[in-house]
């Protein structure tokens, strides 16, 4: 497992807050499906000159775990395909970002140890987030590559750019 970032549990705290509000406000009305899915990844492949690094996308139904979208850029492969996977793994298991049960750990002062014991293949960092349509999980987009929250933000940032939609961000960093 890797370092976690320091953060207190006040500001993790607000990290919960935060994330929260984008979980509700960040949802698609009626349907999400494949054309919704390309239509997102694609937006989210465009962002990709406003970071440092590349990184790779992946939509997954939730219904069936189908992966309905993937970006690869040419410098990516497996590994970052794995870290995706991971934490697609974990929200589809909570319903939450994949950041979720780390900012709750963070905010009782606790480590992420016994969480990664209980499901090693789920992966409890910052880079997938839930797709609702209509009130219901219908998929869930994940990113690798970047850093210090990056995936996070990629995908509020395109989520914002497709809904058309505007919320706060995350107030410190997450690995």
């Amino acid at each position: 497992m890797g370092k976690m970032p320091e953060v207190a549990p006040r500001e993790a705290a607000a990290c919960e807050e935060v994330l929260l509000e984008q979980e509700q406000v960040l949802r698609y009305k009626e349907s999400f499906d494949s054309a919704a899915a390309l239509e997102l990844g694609r937006a989210l492949a465009g962002l990709e000159k406003e970071f440092s690094e590349t990184y790779v996308v992946q939509i997954v139904r939730a219904a069936d775990a189908e992966v309905v979208f993937q970006w690869l850029p040419d410098d990516k492969g497996t590994r970052n395909l794995d870290f995706a996977a991971g934490k697609i793994a974990e929200t589809l298991a909570t319903g939450h970002a994949s950041c979720f049960r780390q900012i709750e750990a963070l905010k009782e002062g606790e480590g992420l140890d016994a969480l990664f014991a209980e499901a090693p293949e789920r992966l409890i960092s910052a880079g997938a987030f839930p797709i609702y349509a209509d009130g219901e999980l219908t998929a869930v987009i994940g990113v690798s590559g970047l850093h210090q929250g990056l995936d996070h933000e990629a995908i509020v940032r395109a989520l914002e750019q497709v809904l058309g939609k505007s919320v706060r961000r995350l107030p410190v960093a997450l690995a």
